[in-house]
């Protein structure tokens, strides 16, 4: 008996080997690739394997490079995930899901750029059919938006969302850090203010699904709880924007009274002035800003600098303003609209036109960054 368990493995062998060379290779394909999709959700290490022998029998087996990256995703093997991931989309560039889960991948090797543009490619194809992928995609990306202060962009990322109105927490926190515009890892927070995003995302998700009152009651123990936390007054005035725009301003300087560099706080200061008519206020409440925006936003500085300059009759200065956004920022439709007014005040008529028409190639396609004032976060782009 213990002669026949010695060569227990070996008999395995030669009685199996003939069943594989009896094989056709599309048999042996077929065998491999339904073993590695059984054994892929709940055994994934097992699957990888099966994957790797099925493609080697055929390579262009777009979603076997799919499914494999996504098992080496799973158990956190992410520089092999991405390589499986980027064969498959080569293979068949019109799977949504794997430009998605590339740029998930990719966002754990500290790819931010190439991971969000990734994500944005998979969300033009159509994200769809299963929630919880959707979710953890684009609250993947509304977190590295967060880290590089784009908030309305990592909002744009959440409002999807709300058509699955019950989300879990991870939603209610990347909605709480845009709210406050505070770009921190939520992982890395103190108790307290983790209590405090949590609450502002609590209210600022109750209002994106359209629950106004659940949203004023939060917004109101948020302030009272936590009326010197850094960007609290700055989201109630959101909440108040659209209502009471007297009491949002109130609150934004408020935000400026306790924190002068929160920058968003201040744009939306600039941006109501304007809207009121006092555009001296504006440009100083702009050039406050500007010490403190991060350098990718600067173009909107000058942007708001110029409509202003503009309103008291500079077109001088609101040119030279201008300019410099539509340098920074070539894409935004709203700068170029603005320098062709600019330059038609100052008579400068042809380049006027020109702007007109660089306005109108912009508008159709807006670049992704935007101006940051997509509600709640800022007024239109009206006067």
């Amino acid at each position: 008996m213990e002669q026949i368990r010695g060569h227990m493995p070996l008999v395995l062998v030669l009685l199996t080997a003939p069943c594989l060379l009896s094989q056709t290779p599309k048999e042996q394909f077929e065998d491999l690739s339904r073993r590695a999709q059984a054994a892929l959700d709940s055994r994934p290490a097992e699957a990888i394997p099966l994957y790797k022998q099925a493609l080697a029998l055929r390579p262009d087996w777009a979603e076997g490079w799919l499914y494999m990256g996504g098992a080496l995703y799973q158990l956190g093997r992410y520089a092999e995930a991405t390589d499986a991931l980027r064969k498959g989309i080569e293979v068949a560039p019109i799977f949504a899901n794997g430009w998605a889960l590339l740029g998930l991948s990719e966002s754990q090797l500290d790819n931010t750029d190439q991971a969000l543009a990734d994500i944005r490619k998979g969300e033009e194809l159509g994200l769809g059919g299963n929630i919880q992928f959707e979710t953890a995609v684009r609250v993947r990306a509304a977190q590295l938006l967060i880290l590089s202060s784009a908030f309305d962009e990592a909002l744009a990322q959440l409002q999807p969302l709300t058509k699955y109105p019950n989300e879990p927490p991870p939603v209610e926190e990347s909605m709480g850090l845009c709210a406050l515009a505070s770009p921190d890892d939520i992982g890395k927070l103190s108790p307290q203010r983790r209590a405090v995003v949590d609450l502002a995302g609590k209210a600022a998700w109750s209002f994106a699904t359209q629950r106004p009152d659940a949203a004023a009651a939060g917004y109101r123990q948020l302030l009272t709880q936590y009326p010197t936390e850094f960007g609290v007054h700055y989201a109630y005035g959101l909440f108040l924007l659209e209502t009471d725009i007297k009491q949002a301003l109130a609150e934004f300087e408020k935000e400026v009274q306790l924190n002068p560099k929160h920058w968003p706080a201040l744009l939306v200061i600039a941006s109501i002035q304007i809207r009121q008519g006092t555009p001296e206020k504006a440009i100083e409440s702009l050039h406050a800003a500007m010490k403190a925006v991060p350098d990718k936003y600067r173009w909107l500085c000058h942007l708001n600098i110029g409509r202003a300059d503009l309103d008291a009759n500079n077109a001088a200065a609101a040119i030279s303003e201008l300019e410099d956004a539509v340098r920074q920022m070539p894409s935004n439709a709203s700068a170029h609209f603005f320098l062709a007014e600019a330059y038609r005040d100052a008579g400068r008529n042809a380049d006027a036109e020109k702007e007109k028409t660089e306005f109108e190639k912009a508008k159709v396609q807006q670049d992704r960054l935007g101006v940051p004032a997509l509600h709640p976060f800022g007024l239109s782009e009206k006067n």
